[in-house]
């Protein structure tokens, strides 16, 4: 029998939603990631180009419509599931997922889920996944306020966080758009002449949604779209871009000397997208980053688009230059709460136990940013958290223990629609909601972002 068993595994192994099946389980009770949980998949590797993204989107939807989908596959179970039953539960909850949002035929579906339980759990729970899923088909009317309910996917720390920083509204507005996987942002060197932008911006089938930034209809390897290998241009979010660039204006208006002479500190740089624009803006900046896998990544992102930065491997907090900055950038390490649509793992995470470490780097950062800081000199704070926490209080505290800092208000001419993300305090925060770009073709929406300028005024 168990021999029998094991012959049907292998000759299941090569279907899509078997690795899916297996896939779910570690990243969702195992807690792994799920980009390199992808990424280290023999069994998903080898699976044909169709294949994979079926099987993406489709761990991608269970991701983002979990709560959704175990709300509806649990009202016909009479008896109730054992949470602890993880293949029953990862059955169903993907099933649901086709049969709901993929609308993939239902015959497949419960077929495959059938027999899914068959060799993973037994015969009579088969039965009861064939029962509940076609209870679901004749039912579809029944989940109108479950389907709508896209809020309810969110962690009940991370809704209860935003809904009281936020509004129930914005929350509602950031999950609707939280549920497709983002579109593919590139910003365009300013070096390169209006007539190649308008080439790329053909070749990338983009819309420029910024200055210098396109939004483009891609699926696929980055590294195949044209002009890759030629260093003309780099994937950053839209809202990414928007701190460099209103940094590079804020320079020339501060100091009266070649911007070029400028002592200026990248704390934390990797990957290095807001790195590029202040090196493609003929800046002199020395670069900070503890992590060595990501130091690696850094230096070959800044190879392809031929720059050449010097990057010094040490902590942040701990950065003693033998001088005194111009102007530090802290791209501060966070718990990245604002890139829930890029990073759907933030869907089925419970609060990080992390919370406090993060902060108190934070704090650490500036303490350490504010000691070798020039007079009349800027500090540049950015996180692509959402939490206040890491954002607003974090420089309300900073100031307070630091007198000889002051704000550098932001205002709407800064940048092109951030009016709306202006704060009373003169930070932006911007939200995942607030950018509609009004383009046919081109989605809403971006990272989420804050970020404080200030200035030492003795």
């Amino acid at each position: 029998m168990i021999e029998q068993k094991s012959l049907k595994f292998k000759k299941l192994a090569k279907n899509a939603r078997i690795i899916a099946l297996e896939i779910w389980i570690l990243i969702y009770y195992k807690n792994k990631n799920f980009e390199k949980t992808i990424d280290n998949s023999f069994d998903f590797n080898k699976l044909d180009e169709r294949d994979k993204s079926f099987l993406y989107l489709l761990i991608n939807s269970s991701i983002r419509r979990h709560k959704q989908a175990q709300k509806i596959y649990t009202k016909y179970a009479k008896q109730g599931i054992n949470p602890r039953n993880r293949y029953l539960n990862s059955i169903l909850l993907i099933a649901t997922v086709q049969l709901i949002w993929l609308e993939i035929a239902p015959y497949a579906v419960i077929s495959e889920a059938v027999s899914q339980a068959k060799i993973f759990i037994n015969e009579n729970q088969s039965r009861l996944v064939n029962a509940i899923l076609r209870k679901i088909i004749q039912n579809k009317k029944e989940f109108s306020n479950i389907i709508s309910n896209e809020a309810s996917n969110l962690p009940k720390w991370l809704c209860n966080s935003w809904t009281s920083s936020y509004g129930k509204k914005n929350v509602d507005d950031i999950v609707k758009l939280a549920m497709d996987p983002p579109p593919l942002d590139i910003v365009i060197s300013t070096k390169i002449t209006k007539k190649e932008k308008e080439k790329i911006k053909l070749d990338l089938n983009g819309e420029e949604i910024f200055p210098n930034v396109l939004r483009c209809s891609f699926n696929g390897n980055v590294q195949d779209l044209p002009r890759f290998r030629d260093g003309i241009w780099w994937v950053q979010d839209a809202a990414s871009q928007i701190p460099c660039a209103i940094l590079l204006s804020k320079i020339k208006k501060n100091f009266f000397k070649p911007i070029q002479s400028l002592k200026i500190i990248d704390m934390c740089c990797a990957p290095g997208g807001k790195t590029a624009q202040l090196l493609d803006n003929d800046l002199v900046i020395e670069c900070v980053e503890k992590n060595k896998g990501r130091s690696k990544i850094f230096k070959k992102n800044m190879a392809r688009l031929n720059f050449n930065p010097n990057l010094i491997n040490i902590n942040a907090e701990d950065f003693d230059p033998q001088y005194k900055a111009d102007v530090i950038l802290i791209d501060a390490p966070c718990s990245g709460t604002g890139t829930i649509r890029k990073n759907p793992d933030i869907f089925i995470r419970n609060a990080p136990d992390n919370l406090d470490n993060f902060v108190s780097i934070q704090s650490k950062i500036l303490e350490n940013s504010a000691k070798i800081l020039k007079k009349n000199g800027l500090i540049m704070y950015v996180t692509c958290s959402l939490q206040k926490i890491e954002g607003e209080r974090r420089i309300e505290n900073f100031l307070k223990s630091h007198k000889q800092f002051s704000i550098v208000c932001f205002n709407s001419e800064d940048y092109p629609k951030i009016n709306d993300s202006i704060t009373k305090e003169g930070f932006i925060r911007i939200l995942p909601n607030h950018f509609n770009f009004n383009f046919e073709n081109v989605s809403n929406g971006s990272d989420g972002f804050f970020i404080a300028l200030l200035k030492k005024e003795k």
